[in-house]
């Protein structure tokens, strides 16, 4: 997948393409075994299908079919593992690992080629959070640009729709993998070459909000 695919992912997209490498990824790992994957498989099945019941008022437009579905793709995944005999402290790690690690790498490269491939990162940076506001996330999520100027960007996440799935389902404390994925277009930014900074001092797995900081960075000769 290139950084064109990846942007142009509806979030529909994005959950059937996670909950592909996830579950590639169980496999490939062994931490289940073969005569029990049936029944994880099962299991995760019929959680899923109660959990996405259970949130269903939650789904108000095309967006928001999506990013449900991913929120209880990871509660589904904790729940099948407990299911199978995983302890919670297991299960969290495995389903973090499942949802993380196969998509990091691509998410990681393509926003470092994406950037450095534009004559200006920060505004093509800015312009690509602002479209995905809109057609990637929508209105249920709730954003408020606290500074938005020529060198710096700083996004409010007020309401997190993800966060709304963890709640109804009783499991807010899986929010922490799901911010962490993230992770993966942020280890993209290189500061040195981009000439910009990142920052997410908070998000829902922390506290009740999130924000995230993009500032531009200017070289400027040394203070003697």
């Amino acid at each position: 997948m290139n950084q064109e695919e990846q942007y142009s992912f509806s979030p529909l997209d994005s959950y059937q393409w996670i909950k592909k490498e996830a579950f590639a990824y169980i496999k490939s790992q062994q931490w289940i075994d073969e005569a029990l994957f049936e029944d994880f498989s099962n299991a995760f099945e019929d959680y899923f299908k109660h959990s996405l019941q259970k949130v269903s008022h939650l789904i108000e437009n095309e967006l928001d079919e999506g990013n449900v579905q991913f929120a209880v793709l990871v509660v589904a995944l904790y729940e099948a593992f407990v299911k199978i005999g995983k302890d919670a402290k297991e299960a969290f790690k495995y389903v973090c690992f499942a949802i993380n690690e196969p998509i990091a790498p691509f998410m990681e490269q393509n926003t470092e080629a994406f950037l450095t491939a534009s004559e200006r990162p920060f505004k093509a940076i800015v312009e690509i959070s602002k479209a995905r506001e809109a057609y990637y996330f929508g209105k249920s999520f709730g954003f408020e640009r606290l500074i938005d100027n020529d060198y710096g960007y700083v996004l409010q996440i007020k309401k997190c729709l993800f966060h709304e799935v963890l709640k109804a389902l009783e499991h807010t404390f899986l929010q922490r993998i799901i911010c962490q994925v993230d992770c993966g277009w942020i280890k993209g930014i290189k500061t040195a070459l981009h000439n910009l900074h990142f920052a997410r001092p908070t998000t829902f797995a922390t506290g009740n909000t999130c924000q995230m900081w993009f500032i531009k960075e200017e070289k400027t000769e040394d203070i003697q």
